[in-house]
């Protein structure tokens, strides 16, 4: 399996301070979050800093890196494989883009 993309299709971009990325036929739907120091999904290259484009018109598919709101907890938005029971939930991560600096 190759590792490599093409960054082209959905390359990142900003508009009005918001991040974002092109190329999604609804980019509406494309919100980003930073991830926290939680380090709970390595294996799929999310890190602390790492941007998430997330598809807040997508649906909760078990198995899959969804996102949940969870009022009064700190952080505020997890991932999670599974349903939360106390979360809402915001979308799926379709992307993640990693910081360096």
């Amino acid at each position: 399996m190759s590792t490599l993309c093409d960054i082209s299709k959905h390359a990142p971009c900003s508009l009005n301070g918001i991040v974002g990325c092109n190329c999604y036929s609804n980019t509406d739907s494309i919100i980003c979050f930073i991830a926290n120091g939680d380090n709970n999904f390595p294996n799929e290259g999310i890190v602390e800093k790492s941007i998430l484009f997330v598809d807040s018109g997508g649906t909760f598919e078990a198995g899959k890196l969804n996102v949940f709101e969870q009022e009064n907890h700190n952080p505020k938005f997890k991932i999670s494989r599974t349903q939360l029971s106390d979360g809402r939930f915001i979308g799926r991560v379709v992307m993640c883009a990693n910081q360096y600096k």
